[in-house]
């Protein structure tokens, strides 16, 4: 059955070539503040033959967000934050609400607190925050409270969610999902930090690496089977 061999070696390599899109991706997004690296889901899909035998398939089904914390690094900007454990911000689009942990943020030009590609950082009344550009004395409390010369101004809208791995990222450190906000527990928001990704670099080169040789390896027995088939179309055709 060297049709089904080549099915088999085929549904391989779609699986290798999603994992390798998916490292690439992770690698290409090491640098971005907050990120979470991700994995591909496989499982197993059994095909029965008019036989009665049973052929064993791969597949993907999804992907596995690591959730375990960047490394915390000082900015020196006031208008950074990190956020410990499962906090997001709530961030206003022209598409509607998404939430980020990425804390890289500004001020635009009428004083919003907005993130770095000016979606507005809602606070916990689901307003936009607007704060003075010039006061000095500019803080974000570990609660999110942020005040200035004048006290107390409002609240950083922090939120979490029952199932973490189910925000879908959209780009640009921004999530949806469909699932309803909870109070987050046990969180604390530092000023002037930014959380780093959590991509090891040199782990997703070495799955990389491995992923190259495993494909390459797959490519030639497939090459291989071809070549016995067209031998055996050559042996019977000269018969």
């Amino acid at each position: 059955m060297p049709e089904v061999t080549g099915y088999i070696n085929l549904s391989r390599q779609m699986a290798m070539q999603r994992q390798m899109e998916v490292i690439a991706n992770n690698l290409a997004n090491m640098s971005s503040t907050g990120y979470k690296s991700e994995s591909v889901l496989f499982e197993e899909y059994l095909e029965t033959t008019e036989d009665g035998d049973s052929i064993s398939y791969v597949r993907d089904y999804g992907t596995s967000r690591n959730l375990s914390e960047g490394e915390f690094k000082p900015t020196g900007n006031p208008m950074d934050v990190a956020i410990t454990k499962g906090g997001y911000m709530i961030v206003e689009t022209d598409t509607g609400l998404y939430y980020s942990r990425n804390g890289n943020l500004r001020l635009d030009a009428t004083g919003q607190l907005v993130t770095d590609e000016g979606y507005p950082i809602l606070d916990d009344k689901g307003k936009p925050i607007v704060v003075t550009p010039d006061d000095p004395t500019f803080e974000i409390a570990a609660d999110g409270t942020i005040s200035n010369s004048l006290g107390p101004l409002t609240k950083l809208g922090i939120v979490s969610f029952e199932n973490e791995q189910s925000l879908s990222p959209v780009g640009s450190g921004l999530h949806q999902t469909d699932q309803p906000e909870i109070a987050p527990e046990g969180i604390s928001v530092m000023q002037g930090m930014l959380e780093t990704s959590n991509v090891l670099p040199i782990k997703e080169i070495t799955k990389m690496i491995d992923l190259s040789r495993s494909y390459q390896s797959t490519a030639t027995l497939m090459q291989e089977d071809n070549d016995l088939v067209s031998e055996a179309i050559e042996t019977l055709g000269s018969v």
